[in-house]
């Protein structure tokens, strides 16, 4: 439910190697996924193979699960297609 009292308002955030937590805000945490998104879609793009353009990136996989509806389905596919995700499976699919 998200009108709940108890409902986290920050993200939970473990350095890599760390032991600890840390609370990061929305406004901190955002740039922080754009620029591993970006970083890890750069790297491993897939333009050209065999002079076939693809287009792709073989380094991030979506995988969704059965709370989401058809529109969030959709929106999510949308999303991850945009970004040249191919790994993108959902349970309804299974």
């Amino acid at each position: 439910m998200s009108q709940n009292e108890r409902r986290l308002q920050k993200i939970r955030y473990r350095k890599p190697g760390g032991a600890d937590w840390e609370e990061l805000s929305w406004d901190q945490a955002i740039p922080m996924i754009v620029e591993r998104v970006k970083k890890t879609r750069d790297a491993t793009w897939v333009g050209q193979r065999d002079g076939l353009t693809l287009n792709h990136t073989t380094g991030i996989g979506s995988l969704g699960g059965a709370a989401l509806d058809n529109e969030e389905c959709y929106l999510l596919a949308k999303a991850m297609r945009g970004l040249g995700v191919i790994w993108l499976e959902h349970q309804a699919r299974i």
